[in-house]
């Protein structure tokens, strides 16, 4: 017997329902006493915490449970029960018991009691799909509706209040949290100043204050919590859009203040760290701080000033941060954050000579316009021809700068590496 056909995988995602029923413990463990019964060993457990099995959302832990019984590395995928697994319908369930019917393979639903490889049972699971579908429609209206009373009534309608603030227990408005409302107002006071999120993530980092979920603080989590309506107050709505294609309504990534349809006001539920006025301020500066491309993305306003900056990577394991120079050298973002990365670290002078070396190496064309260039067009030059570059860590203090030990060139064109 292979391995794919004595273990099994289990994929478990997080449920709301307040007697506790489907909580992800709870999955696990009925799952697990399953697979037991019928002689299998579970060899991995995929979860999804807090993602919706009906909204257009990534769910990493679905995608690789699919994708390890669909490519045969397991034979049996488990699923507490049907609704866990999608909320779609039958546009997903149904090409997903055909792939998994096609390499041999089967679908676990433990409290329903169903096996995909009994054609009895895989009808009853894709009608089950669809019963699931419409309650989660339904389910929607219904909470869609219980926002809208809350909004009218100015109270805060559910989810985490950004860092710095709590939701009032008698009230249901936001209130400044005791724990953590002085560090985010000193995040606020640093941002009007016009100080830069690395070194305000830095500060936090170096004074071991966590993030809101734990662990270092980040430049994007700073921004994202700097630009929140609730951060100052304001009800906020996540922008929906109608997605034509499959004929429903799509949420977007795009936070931004609940605008009252009566008044077309922002609705205020409760006290923020910062005025409507500081954040307008906030939000401004970061705004000029970048610049949006052709295809969508930003990018810093004001280019580097430096050669490589952007373009080194640290190569140490497990860290992959970019690299940007600070003083001589060339250092690890992650370094500079804050961060447990040991860090690589490397003389910019000897650095850039090595890369400009081995760029003009390869393109002797461009040796000319190279000399005739300044810092914004040669960094052109090598973006287009660069991929990245990776630098390793010094073996020992005073050891000779050596390229070929210490750089590791990714060209673009994925043909050469040095």
């Amino acid at each position: 017997m292979e391995q794919g056909d004595s273990h099994a995988d289990l994929y478990l995602r997080l449920s709301l329902d307040r007697e506790g029923k489907t909580a992800i413990e709870r999955q696990e463990s009925d799952c697990r006493a399953w697979a037991a019964r019928h002689g299998l060993v579970v060899r991995q457990v995929h979860v999804d915490r807090g993602k919706s099995g009906y909204k257009d959302v990534a769910r990493k832990g679905f995608d690789a449970a699919t994708r390890a019984v669909t490519s045969g590395v397991v034979r049996t995928l488990v699923v507490w029960k049907l609704d866990r697994l999608s909320r779609k319908g039958t546009a997903e369930v149904g090409p997903l018991l055909e792939e998994i019917g096609r390499v041999g393979g089967r679908l676990i639903s433990v409290v329903d009691g169903l096996d995909s490889s009994l054609p009895g049972d895989r009808l009853a699971m894709a009608s089950l799909s669809e019963w699931a579908r419409a309650e989660a429609e339904a389910q929607g209206e219904r909470v869609r509706h219980a926002k809208q009373y809350l909004r009218g009534r100015g109270r805060w309608i559910g989810g985490q209040p950004p860092y710095g603030l709590r939701v009032d227990a008698d009230t249901g408005r936001l209130a400044p949290d005791p724990d953590t409302a002085l560090y985010a107002r000193l995040i606020a006071d640093e941002a009007l100043a016009g100080k830069p999120l690395v070194r305000i993530a830095r500060l936090l980092n170096e004074y071991e204050i966590p993030a809101p979920r734990g662990g270092l603080w980040q430049v994007g989590s700073l921004s994202q919590l700097l630009k929140a309506p609730a951060f100052a107050g304001l009800l906020p709505e996540t922008e929906v859009v109608w997605d034509e294609e499959r004929g429903r309504r799509k949420y977007t990534n795009v936070v931004r203040p609940y605008l009252d349809p009566e008044t077309g006001s922002s609705v205020v539920v409760g006290e923020g760290i910062v005025t409507v006025e500081e954040q307008r301020l906030i939000t401004a500066e970061l705004e000029s701080r970048t610049r949006l491309r052709g295809d969508g993305t930003k990018r810093p306003a004001r280019g580097p000033a430096h050669l490589l900056t952007g373009l080194l990577h640290c190569a140490v394991e497990g860290c992959g941060a970019r690299m940007s120079k600070n003083g001589t050298s060339y250092v690890c973002q992650g370094v500079r954050l804050g961060h447990t990365c040991v860090g690589a670290r490397a003389m910019a002078t000897r650095v850039e000579e090595a890369v400009i070396a081995a760029f003009l190496s390869r393109n002797p064309k461009l040796a000319v316009e190279w000399e005739r260039s300044e810092v914004p067009q040669r960094r052109t030059l090598l973006s287009a021809a660069v991929e990245r570059i990776w630098v390793a860590r010094a073996p020992g203090r005073g050891c000779r700068f050596d390229p070929e030990q210490r750089l590791r060139i990714v060209w673009a064109d994925a043909r050469h590496m040095q």
